[in-house]
């Protein structure tokens, strides 16, 4: 006799998600709004502290955080969170994509000025599916910074959405350990925006003395750029 199969099902839950915020001191002018994606195994609330000198230069910073939280050693210690992994990735993607949405419409200063976007590592994938699959058009942000990461391969099926997207800022370390040849993968970054139907003339590249870190000047040198 056959035995029967395990069936997999999923249901709809609602759950509490968090951002985290830093706002510029109030005898300084609102320039807009950054909202900045954490890399794997990294908490929004210490991620966000990397972009003080943005917040003192006048940017209000926006830091949501990934909704799977795990120890980063054994079973206590230190938390880290991420954005998704293998297992039921295309039902996270569409989850955290919903959260993005709902903290962009909700957030009570990001009208004030230009909305710019910064993925950093694991968090440049999840940003660029944001502007992907969001409510928002790409042409909706005023920046998009890709910080230490890669372009997700699945862009190639938004139909071209990322025609109308703002130039893409691609950052990388030249002593990135994750990253074995800087100029290798800026010819990839370079193929996977057209793939995904972002125009070859409209990615800029950046690279800067460091490893697998947010390089403060590099950030604030292209936000100069942005008005």
């Amino acid at each position: 006799m056959e035995r029967p199969t395990a069936s997999p099902h999923t249901l709809e839950v609602p759950r509490t998600a968090r951002w985290w915020s830093l706002l510029p001191s109030g005898n300084v002018p609102v320039r807009g709004t950054l909202f900045v994606l954490h890399g794997y195994g990294q908490l929004a609330e210490y991620f966000i502290r990397k972009f003080q000198r943005q917040a003192d230069e006048g940017w209000n910073i926006v830091a949501p955080e990934g909704g799977h939280r795990f120890y980063l050693k054994g079973t206590s210690g230190r938390v880290g969170a991420s954005w998704m992994t293998k297992e039921e990735r295309i039902s996270d993607i569409a989850d955290h994509v919903r959260f993005l949405d709902l903290v962009r419409a909700q957030c009570p200063f990001s009208e004030s000025g230009p909305q710019v976007l910064l993925g950093f590592s694991q968090g440049v994938a999840t940003a660029l599916r944001w502007v992907s699959q969001g409510q928002s058009k790409p042409s909706e942000w005023s920046g998009l910074l890709a910080h230490s990461g890669v372009i997700p391969p699945d862009l190639s099926d938004t139909d071209s959405r990322f025609h109308s997207a703002p130039a893409l800022q691609l950052i990388t370390g030249n002593a990135d350990p994750y990253i074995r040849d800087a100029e290798l993968r800026f010819q990839t970054a370079e193929s996977a925006w057209v793939q995904a139907g972002g125009q070859p003339d409209n990615m800029v590249q950046h690279a800067f003395e460091g490893g697998h870190d947010i390089d403060s000047d590099t950030v604030s040198c292209i936000l100069n750029t942005i008005h």
